[in-house]
């Protein structure tokens, strides 16, 4: 076989590999927002509606009401569990809670930069399960900030993260 032939087939096998390499990294990322989305349904569904719906229920006013004053009053989930640890810990020893804690454990360990560079799929996954919330962050001023700042605050609370506080 000539050198020319030997060549040219190794060109196409490397042409080949290349190809089969990114099919590969495009699957993997695939899969990778799959399980985002569905850790972020998980995380959305059964952990931040349910606590904004029970923050604004004990106002009396509506979700959508409530996350405009949240949002406006810059009142993450964290800033209110750190001014409201009795009843933090009222709702953390809920049975129901505990049973959500372990079905939320994956996300336990997700980073602070883990939760930014899912926001997107989170935010969608919200106008998915929660469209009238969605549409109060996305409208209000501050909105997408306060709800990063909130998820990485109730995952703080959930799992208890460290919290490092600033003196004077």
């Amino acid at each position: 076989m000539p050198v020319e032939t030997l060549r040219k087939q190794i060109q196409e096998l490397e042409s080949d590999i290349e190809g089969l390499e990114e099919k590969i990294r495009v699957k993997a990322s695939n899969k990778a927002t799959a399980l985002a989305r569905m850790q972020a349904r998980i995380f959305l569904e059964r952990i931040f509606a349910p606590y904004i719906d029970g923050v604004c229920s004990a106002w009396g006013v509506s979700p959508e009401d409530g996350l405009q004053t949240l949002i406006k009053e810059d009142a993450t989930f964290g800033k209110i569990a750190a001014d409201n640890p009795e009843a933090l810990a009222e709702l953390t020893n809920q049975p129901e809670i505990k049973v959500l804690f372990a079905i939320a454990s994956p996300l336990r360990d997700v980073s602070d930069d883990w939760i930014k560079e899912k926001t997107d799929i989170l935010f969608e996954v919200m106008v998915d399960i929660r469209p009238e919330l969605a549409r109060g962050i996305a409208d209000t001023p501050g909105g997408t900030e306060w709800f990063y700042d909130s998820l990485t605050g109730l995952r703080n609370i959930l799992f208890g993260k460290p919290q490092l506080k600033k003196e004077g």
